[in-house]
């Protein structure tokens, strides 16, 4: 038991709250792990040099400086060993340094130097060094400004404590409540990645285990675990049970292999290897499979072994370096071996070889060996595409799991760092041994894991331990597959149009057609399904003559021939539409310099296989861009309506068409949006053929214009913004965060928050005050803007109690509450950004406007439920003037029948003389 809150508890929570608890509240001793031991040991040789050091420098006894330190306002100029204790806390610190006071703070002040026994320093060591200053400040008034921190290679490294007391607060405050309580309740047990080392590492294991605790699982993090808590998920036999599988769109491709927990568990529970993707790499004759030991804290790579497996032979060979100068000869005799196979590919596991190997050529002069091009990571061929019934992707679980032995029972890579430490102290070739040993089983494990994936590879659909995810295997016998194929034969035949499909209840009962010459049939009848006789003219126009060669400026000699163009097209009235076919007839013109002839304008304007007019197209975009309808049911309409039986991609063609047409109105509509004094940004994600893409909308109250990215990186914004001075107004997205103009944040998004958490977490009071205190400054707010409007007049007078709400709640404020905490550092980071509609006149303070310009996209992809890329582009071109037009309070259709490019001169009284 501790009487006093020490670093090592403030560290140890840092790092596991567990760990923590059973320090200060239990008495429990556990076993560290043997590396921690010789942590230690380094430490404690470090400090005796350092120390030895100071006191030849300073001519003071060790013995003199050896005290508890409880007023330094007596102490010399240098304190050795000292023990500071204020307020319950306890910190040791090597040495204090006295250094000069400002005319401001007069009197003694110190700074805090603390030794480890590390090479590089670690953020647990920064920890260490702030609180030793948080409590070096409590006893002289003021937190120093930085401390020193000594490594092993007598490096001194200065950390900056300025912020130590924010970073501290919310470590202490739980460790002061159990102080302070008489039977504290332990915190949830969550395995963590520091668990290897500590001391309690067998007792938490054990009653995690007992438990069946969710941190089992190597990927789980405690906002999973609390994820899945609240939805009544405390085991890995309950979390087996979630995953739900899903049939992938047909269409989708390149998706990002992501791993899923719940996949991990239903593994575990069955026994059997699952199957999201599988593995695609291919084997050669000759393989080289590696594996590199090292010492992270020194940079020093002193082990590489490599297995060299040509057919059915194994060959192992040992590059040792003594010492970091034996590296270079190391790393040059590696390559050398490895270049005798310069076709082998070269299998790992994980991301330390390449990034080892990327120091090794930096450091000893050979950046262009070219292995980069031959690795093959195995475990990107694992992670989220083959779940293991393991409890991590470790190659050591998943290779003891496929039979991988290990000479060694506690094999592990903290292990190898002290058989590493024992041989530089030694020399003793046992250790090497083990080290070697060590590093060659891990390569043969290595072999028998690519081994296994291959044989997935060939033998997935008939291997029993092995199933698919989206589509497990069903299994059955020979006749079971008969009756199954029957069964599935007489379902389709009680659909509609089983009839056209040739449906036969036996294999045997064909018609004698070959297959390829029923797909030549269908392509031919499918093909001829749309095609459209030219129709009789009910109306003949004689177009005047060309008078001069459309290519030069040649006059046109008349000729006898004439030109033909029967046009199918719609007369819009104002009391409905109906269908004309209109036959033009012009007499050709023959140009001498081209010797060719020519059609009449009026009909050249037409191509040769062009049918429908401008109108009728106008009709199609119409239907699919205003009213949201599907390329089928406009088909089906135009059939109904017109007697016209058009393929449902001739509506992807007129929108081509007249995107085309539009180009010039989408840049006018660009222009004023850039010179408009606010802009509004918001982005949505589409579906393409399968994959997410993102739409974006730049807009005013006025003007809207939408752009289409392939991620959500806000390049895209970026790059439209990056000449514009206004005001933009977006979420609380981060990519607009570095937009170079003035932001307005919506507040509608971070209310909406807000209220949403607070529904969730009811009880939490520090959170409901915390709301309360935003309610009392946004209310009075909105209540001027209903009265006044977006007047800066009436609205500036609040940036008083801005202030006011900055200083009473959020600067400089500690709060125990996650939730608090997460909107404190939101208002911290955005309070430029969430104001600004006070300070300037007409600034919105949400972006519905945004939203309401999106909406459209996302009741198409609900009707539509996927998009094409090619058309995606004049979709949105389309839409960006549909929505221009519906925020200024005109009709699109008659816009678009108009033929009007400038959207601002459009008057819908003057539409129907364009008809």
């Amino acid at each position: 038991m501790y009487n006093a809150i020490t670093s090592e508890i403030v560290v140890a929570y840092s790092q596991c709250p567990q760990k923590a608890f059973l320090l200060l509240c239990t008495g429990e001793q556990g076993i560290p792990h043997e590396y921690m031991h010789i942590l230690e040991q380094q430490k404690r040789l470090n400090q005796i040099n350092y120390l030895h050091a100071l006191n030849a420098l300073t001519q003071i006894s060790l013995e003199e400086q050896s005290r508890i330190v409880t007023d330094l306002a007596q102490a010399g100029n240098l304190i050795i060993k000292a023990t500071l204790k204020s307020e319950g806390l306890e910190a040791y610190c090597d040495v204090l340094t006295q250094v000069e006071s400002s005319s401001s703070s007069p009197g003694s002040r110190y700074e805090p130097t603390i030794v480890v026994g590390t090479h590089s320093v670690n953020k647990e060591q920064k920890l260490e060094l702030l609180f030793a200053g948080y409590v070096l400040g409590k006893i002289q008034g003021k937190v120093p400004e930085r401390g020193k921190i000594i490594s092993t290679n007598g490096i001194s490294h200065t950390v900056k404590l300025g912020k130590s007391t924010e970073i501290l607060i919310p470590l202490l405050q739980p460790l002061q409540k159990w102080m302070a309580t008489s039977s504290p309740q332990p915190p949830p047990l969550i395995l963590n990645r520091h668990c290897p080392s500590c001391q309690f590492r067998d007792l938490c294991q054990a009653r995690a285990e007992k438990e069946d605790n969710l941190s089992l699982l190597a990927s789980i993090t405690p906002k999973d675990v609390q994820r899945y808590e609240k939805k009544g998920i405390f085991t890995v036999k309950q979390l087996s049970y979630v995953y739900k599988p899903r049939r992938p769109s047909k269409r989708a491709k390149n998706l990002q292999a992501t791993h899923k927990p719940e996949l991990q568990a239903l593994a575990i529970r069955t026994g059997k290897i699952y199957l999201q993707h599988i593995p695609t790499f291919s084997r050669q004759n000759v393989e080289l499979f590696f594996d590199i030991e090292g010492i992270p804290d020194q940079q020093f790579h002193y082990l590489i072994g490599l297995l060299i497996c040509q057919d059915t032979t194994c060959t192992y060979h040992a590059f040792w370096a003594n010492t970091i100068q034996d590296e270079g000869q190391m790393w040059s005799n590696f390559l050398g071996k490895v270049n005798q196979y310069p076709n082998a590919l070269l299998y790992h596991y994980g991301s330390y070889e390449p990034r080892a190997m990327i120091a090794l050529s930096k450091r000893h002069g050979t950046k262009n060996t070219g292995l980069e091009k031959r690795l093959i990571n195995i475990n990107a061929s694992i992670y989220g595409k083959v779940y293991f019934p393991v409890k991590s992707n470790g190659l050591k679980e998943i290779g003891k799991f496929l039979g991988a032995t290990w000479t060694a029972a506690n094999a592990s890579g903290l292990q190898s760092l002290v058989w590493r430490y024992y041989w530089d102290e030694t020399h003793d070739t046992q250790h090497q041994g083990r080290l070697v040993t060590y590093n060659q089983e891990d390569c043969l494990a290595l072999k028998l894991l690519v081994d296994e994936l291959s044989r997935i590879k060939e033998s997935a659909q008939t291997l029993s331990h092995v199933d698919f995810i989206d589509q497990p295997k069903r299994l059955a016998t020979q006749a079971g597959e008969e009756v199954h194929n029957q069964f599935e034969t007489l379902l389709e035949f009680a659909h509609a149009n089983y009839d056209k499909k040739k449906i036969h209840f036996r294999p045997d009962e064909e018609d004698g057609t070959l297959p390829q010459e029923k797909q030549k049939l269908r392509m031919i009848e499918g093909s001829q399904r749309h095609r459209k006789a030219r129709p009789k003219g009910t109306k003949v126009i004689h177009v005047p003559d060309g008078e001069v060669c459309p290519h030069h400026d040649e006059p046109l000699r008349p000729t006898e021939r004439l030109s033909k163009r029967v046009i199918i097209d719609l007369v819009v009235t104002k009391n409905g539409i109906r269908k004309t076919i209109t036959k033009y007839v012009g007499n050709q013109g023959y140009c001498a310099k081209c010797q060719r002839c020519y059609a009449p304008p009026e009909i050249r304007k037409y191509s040769s296989n062009q049918i429908y007019g401008y109108r009728f197209q106008a009709w199609l975009v119409y239907q699919r861009v205003g009213l949201r309808m599907t390329y089928e049911s406009i088909a089906e309409m135009v059939t109904e309506q017109f007697h016209e039986n058009i393929s449902w991609s001739y509506t992807i063609r007129a929108m081509e068409n007249l995107s085309a047409s539009y180009a010039e109105t989408e840049k006018g509509i660009i222009q004023h949006l850039l010179e408009s004094p606010f802009l509004h940004a918001d982005e949505t994600p589409i579906t393409i053929k399968g994959t997410t893409q993102y739409v974006w909308t730049f807009t005013t109250d006025k003007y809207v214009i939408f752009q289409l990215s392939k991620t959500r990186e806000a390049t895209i914004a970026h790059e439209f913004l990056k000449n514009y001075h206004g005001i933009l107004i977006t979420d609380f997205y981060s990519g607009y965060d570095a937009i170079a103009c003035r932001q307005q944040k919506c507040w509608v998004h971070l209310v909406r928050d807000l209220n949403d958490d607070l529904w969730k977490h009811p009880f939490d009071s520090e959170y409901e005050v915390f709301v309360s205190e935003v309610r009392n400054l946004i209310i009075p707010i909105m209540e001027a803007v209903q009265k006044y409007g977006l007047k800066k007049r009436h609205l500036q007078k609040f940036m008083q109690h801005v202030n006011a709400f900055y200083t009473r709640v959020i600067t400089g404020k500690h709060y125990t509450s996650e939730l608090v905490i997460k909107y404190q550092k939101r208002f911290v980071r955005y309070r430029d950004s969430l104001f600004t509609f006070l300070e300037y006149d007409g600034i919105p303070w949400h972006n519905n406007t945004a939203e309401r310009a999106l909406r459209h996209i996302a009741k198409q992809q609900q009707i539509s439920m996927n998009f094409h890329e090619a058309t995606t582009h004049n979709y949105l071109r389309l839409l960006g003037i549909r929505q221009t037009c519906r925020f200024q309070n005109k009709s699109f259709f008659q816009f678009l029948l108009s033929r009007e490019i400038d959207i601002d001169q459009f008057e819908e009284s003057n539409a129907t003389s364009f008809i």
